[in-house]
């Protein structure tokens, strides 16, 4: 067995997401879904944060908490395969790895530095609320982006399905836009697609169906 790192996290990101079921498969996939960190107002993080607002994107460093209990394996099976063909896990951007060591391109929104803690907000956030972070490194442009780089079968973004609501809500509209793009990735597990699932989104619990070739929001419900 390999042995494993201990690492003490800088903050505890606060997302929509308060369960797995539902998160995005990958970062900057909804911009409407936000990620808070909150990190106490002293000399280090005052001059830690200097100059960040000057980058459009950022890199977080986090773990996968939720499964570490679970250890890690040699091979996955990555969910847009529908759950068939097994990857080396170094191949693949599953969870159940060594270190259990997560990596996520967010976009920058703000910072706010208020009485007593520092306020840094990003977009496009792929992690479950309690998320522990580890490390903010700025995105750089020329170093970190390939266009020509090959991804092997995750060459392309996934699509986003029609979603329409049968239920009457006053949610506001970007809550209802999160809603729909989270729904619309389709989070359904692949065994079984048949059953109308419930998702955690931002405070609501979401039930929804797949009908013919879109989603039906069935019912939602303040948590």
């Amino acid at each position: 067995m390999l042995k494993l790192f201990e690492h003490t996290p800088i903050c505890l990101i606060e997302t929509p997401f308060k369960e797995k079921f539902g998160v995005p498969r990958q970062p900057m996939l909804i911009s409407e879904a936000l990620g808070i960190m909150e990190f106490p107002k002293n000399d280090f993080f005052m001059e830690a944060f200097r100059g960040i607002d000057g980058f459009s994107h950022l890199w977080l460093i986090f773990s996968f908490h939720e499964v570490i209990q679970e250890g890690y394996k040699a091979l996955v099976r990555p969910p847009r395969f529908s759950g068939k063909e097994k990857w080396g896990v170094f191949a693949t951007r599953s969870p159940h790895r060594p270190n259990h060591l997560g990596l996520s391109v967010v976009k920058f929104k703000s910072i706010d530095y208020g009485h007593d803690k520092i306020t840094l907000i990003v977009e496009g956030v792929d992690l479950v609320s309690g998320t522990p972070i580890f490390d903010i490194k700025p995105y750089i442009g020329y170093a970190d982006a390939y266009p020509q780089a090959h991804s092997g079968p995750f060459q392309h973004r996934p699509e986003f399905k029609s979603v329409k609501w049968k239920v009457e809500t006053e949610i506001n509209q970007a809550t209802k836009v999160l809603i729909e793009k989270v729904i619309g990735l389709d989070p359904r597990p692949s065994i079984d697609q048949t059953e109308s699932f419930g998702v955690s989104v931002a405070g609501f619990n979401v039930r929804f169906k797949f009908v013919e070739d879109h989603f039906e929001i069935l019912e939602v419900t303040k948590e």
